[in-house]
């Protein structure tokens, strides 16, 4: 999908110009999030790095399980 919209990381102004930004002349990124779906093709990758970064621990139990 191409979005057209574009959002200063410097003074976080929106514009449309993909180059720079027209007031303080900062670095442009795509402000939309990624699009969702429930088909989730890189979960077991997902899953997998954080289990070797050791972000994620499943033998813990959660504190929110009864």
């Amino acid at each position: 999908m191409n979005w057209l919209m574009r959002r200063c990381k410097n003074c976080g102004r929106y514009t449309l110009t993909k180059e720079r930004c027209p007031h303080c002349g900062g670095e442009l990124v795509v402000p939309h999030p990624p699009r969702f779906s429930p088909v989730d093709k890189y979960v077991e990758y997902r899953l997998r790095m954080k289990l070797e970064k050791r972000i994620l621990n499943l033998e813990e139990k959660p504190s929110y399980v009864p």
